[in-house]
């Protein structure tokens, strides 16, 4: 039996609210998502897209025109997960488990991004416990930007939270930077405790996976579009396994990311990293 229209209110709210908490950071990148199918998609060269002439004798810029692109490829992400008659008989459990789904579907595009940070080449700031105000604002400094932003590891984050609520937000902007976010330590490269960027220098992109039209009869499909991040859209279906009785729902998405200028990217680790000798 497929899923009644006040169950899937109950999933669809969970998926929003579990994604765009987990993915705030996304709304401050350079974006494209689509509400189509695309396995690929481009993006300009800020750096070489346009320059100015000089008593022009033509008006229109041919490479600015065609432009100069730079590919984005994205992938598949598909997260599934069964549903049993218990949990479709409980609105609270139906709940949970579009949470956890969706927080570990989150996590893993936050991964996707910020694992293109390594911790070669990465600043050394010392461990956690040592990690202070002031050192934040050192870190202010470290990208050419005019709005540097901030992810840290729950522990660094913590070093420099205000002393109390009424104070200020770091998401607001503080310590030199735009913003700054808390982001789990496992969506980071291994050894990597921060990364300090201008949200201009990556690139993110989505699109809607295809569905054969075969298949189309066998599974209900809905698009989910999560309010606050610039119109990210995934797709949620649900339907039924004929050979085990078993219901289904998944979350799924194309998606890829990219960093477009990595002089405007920077990677934090707690000690230097020592190069592996050949």
């Amino acid at each position: 039996m497929a899923l009644s229209d006040a169950q899937k209110v109950i999933i669809h709210g969970e998926v929003i609210t579990s994604l765009r908490k987990a993915l705030v950071p996304l709304e401050f990148l350079k974006k494209d998502f689509r509400m189509e199918y695309a396995s690929q998609l481009d993006f300009k060269n800020v750096k070489t897209s346009g320059e100015v002439v000089e008593n022009p004798s033509s008006y229109q810029n041919d490479k600015e025109n065609n432009g100069d692109l730079i590919k984005l490829s994205l992938t598949e992400l598909h997260q599934a997960w069964r549903i049993t008659p218990a949990e479709k008989r409980n609105g609270w459990k139906l709940g949970d488990l579009a949470k956890t789904n969706s927080i570990a579907f989150a996590n893993n595009l936050h991964k996707r991004i910020m694992s293109l940070v390594s911790a070669s080449g990465a600043k050394a700031i010392g461990t956690a416990d040592k990690f202070n105000k002031r050192g934040c604002i050192n870190l202010s400094g470290d990208i050419e930007s005019d709005e540097p932003r901030l992810l840290l590891t729950p522990d660094y984050y913590r070093a420099i939270l205000p002393e109390n609520t009424t104070e200020f937000k770091l998401d607001g902007g503080a310590y030199g930077f735009e913003s700054i976010h808390k982001a789990k330590a496992s969506v980071f490269s291994e050894g990597v405790v921060g990364v300090a960027y201008e949200g201009g220098a990556i690139a993110v992109g989505s699109a809607i996976p295809e569905i054969d039209n075969e298949l189309k009869d066998d599974i209900n499909c809905e698009l989910i579009s999560i309010d606050g991040l610039a119109g990210l859209t995934v797709m949620f279906c649900n339907w039924l396994d004929r050979n085990t009785r078993s219901e289904w729902a998944s979350l799924g998405l194309m998606f890829g990311a990219k960093i477009l200028e990595p002089d405007k990217v920077k990677g934090y680790v707690a000690a230097a990293v020592t190069p592996t000798e050949s």
